[in-house]
């Protein structure tokens, strides 16, 4: 009982137990180790002009006071100010080498400015079930949903956040994988914000890991088609960059302020992969 007969030679029978299928399993585990370090790592993530990871060159004053600048202050509905949100965008970014400053353009284009056109008021929607990951067609300021993640039709995966920290932090960790081939759910600079349908194990195997480490390269990603969503983020942020006295940086296939998507375009055209 609790042996197999084994042939490991012509007419020589081998009795395997237990401990000797663990210990032969446990060599394989080791061998595959050794090989894996022995292969050459993955090149790192480039920095540079129009890249996702990097620092952030703007600070959350000069980007709530072009906010203001707009005239978007006015139709500003989270429940914190435009310079707590910017900071948080800031933190969050230099907490996982992304460029916070950037990615809180991104979180402007899909929001609206942080006015989400299109959603029916808050006050006149019932709070969902706790747990509950159906997107029901808009998104609201209390979901801390900035990036739109998991906002597509028919989608079970619609993230919803406590705290507007973790719904920043989880819209980051996201610009991260897509960036990095070398982000795991352990090397972050913060704990994982997990999502709907978005494990640990999920971030880990992210089939576009590292495919996009320059903005322009999240169209067709973030959003589909989406052939202009990288540039007309960079659009804003050059923006915001000359209205500090900066000088902007390289966008490509630039377009203008006119060609921005609409939130209804965003929603219509996200894929799971976002």
């Amino acid at each position: 009982m609790g042996t197999t007969p084994q042939r490991i030679g012509p007419g020589r029978p081998e009795r395997v137990t237990r401990r000797t299928l663990v210990g032969r399993l446990g060599a394989v585990a080791a061998a595959a180790v050794v090989l894996a370090a022995c292969l050459p790592p993955r090149a790192p993530a480039p920095v540079g002009p129009g890249t996702i990871m990097g620092p952030s060159e703007l600070t959350a004053a000069q980007i709530a006071a072009y906010v203001c600048h707009v005239g978007r202050c006015a139709t500003w509905q989270p429940e914190i100010p435009p310079t707590q949100m910017a900071q948080l965008f800031l933190d969050e970014g230099n907490l996982a080498g992304v460029r916070g400053d950037v990615a809180f353009c991104q979180a402007v284009l899909e929001t609206g400015w942080f006015a989400y056109p299109g959603s029916p008021p808050q006050n006149t929607v019932p709070v969902p079930p706790a747990g509950s990951s159906t997107w029901p067609g808009y998104v609201l300021p209390r979901d801390h949903n900035y990036g739109g993640l998991g906002a597509f039709p028919a989608s079970t995966v619609y993230m919803r956040m406590p705290t507007p920290q973790l719904g920043v932090r989880a819209q980051i960790q996201h610009l991260r994988n897509f960036a990095d081939p070398n982000a795991t759910s352990t090397n972050l600079g913060a704990p994982f914000v997990a999502r709907p349908g978005y494990s640990a194990t999920g971030f880990d195997q992210f089939s576009e890991k590292g495919q996009a480490p320059r903005w322009v390269d999240l169209d067709g990603r973030w959003a589909v088609p989406g052939t202009t969503y990288g540039q007309t983020i960079l659009d804003i942020y050059n923006s915001m960059r000359a209205y500090a006295g900066l000088a902007p940086v390289s966008v490509s296939g630039g377009v203008g302020a006119d060609s921005a998507l609409t939130n209804q375009e965003l929603w219509a055209t996200t894929t799971v992969r976002h």
